[in-house]
């Protein structure tokens, strides 16, 4: 399973971060960014969001993330993969993150594969799976929307549906938000990872973000936050 992982190179600490989680659960993976040159990130911009060049002065970290998840669904074209696993630089992976992946991986074979499917696998946006819908030995859940973009399985049908997209109307919003967009319009099917199995660095206070700063205790807040959502859908 080829893994992408989303880094602008100026993000050093963030780089090194993923080299060693990912040696240390034994997984090889790539690097995607939208490179240096200028004129090459214009013509990126001009070919996947609206507004391209208004962007290049206006959110430009945001844009740049957005367009690098589109290069990693061209690379998945490109090579005809299967799908990929694609995470953002700030991403902490579970301890039991490689046998529990294998297990919805199998799952998704088993029951959804020829659908063009997106799996959401961490908590980042305190979003879980209700205990009574649960389901025991089961992983994988259909829900309404992705809990952000920092930690996801997407397959080869909906990264070519994705990019279809893009050559009808090209994208105005947050990657996470795009996501969300074609879901609602029935383009992308998503399903939620029961139990979550990774975490954003930014929203738990191990890294600051470029797109947002929530100043001190975030880490406090973060876990009690946490905790206190896993205990509402305990009831539900």
């Amino acid at each position: 399973m080829k893994i992408y992982v989303i880094h602008p190179d100026r993000l050093k600490e963030r780089g090194e971060h993923i080299d060693r989680m990912m040696k240390s659960l034994g997984m090889d993976y790539e690097f995607v960014n939208e490179g240096h040159d200028e004129d090459h990130i214009q013509a990126l911009l001009d070919q996947y969001m609206k507004d391209g060049r208004e962007q290049l002065h206006r959110s430009i970290p945001r844009a740049l993330c957005t367009v690098s998840h589109f290069l990693a669904y061209e690379r998945i074209v490109a090579e005809g993969l299967e799908g990929a696993l694609v995470l953002e630089d700030d991403i902490a992976l579970d301890k039991n993150f490689v046998p529990r992946f294998e297990q919805s991986i199998s799952e998704y074979r088993k029951d959804y594969a020829d659908r063009n499917i997106f799996i959401s696998y961490e908590d980042s946006a305190l979003r879980f799976v209700p205990r009574s819908q649960r389901e025991m030995g089961r992983m994988l859940y259909p829900a309404r929307k992705g809990r952000m973009a920092g930690c996801y399985f997407i397959n080869f049908n909906a990264a070519k549906a994705i990019l279809e997209q893009l050559k009808v109307e090209r994208c105005d919003l947050a990657i996470d938000w795009y996501h969300n967009d074609l879901i609602d319009k029935g383009l992308l099917e998503c399903l939620w990872c029961q139990p979550t199995i990774a975490t954003q660095g930014t929203f738990s206070g191990a890294f600051r973000s470029s797109l947002n700063n929530d100043g001190p205790f975030v880490h406090l807040r973060w876990l009690f936050k946490k905790n206190y959502k896993k205990l509402l859908y305990w009831f539900r």
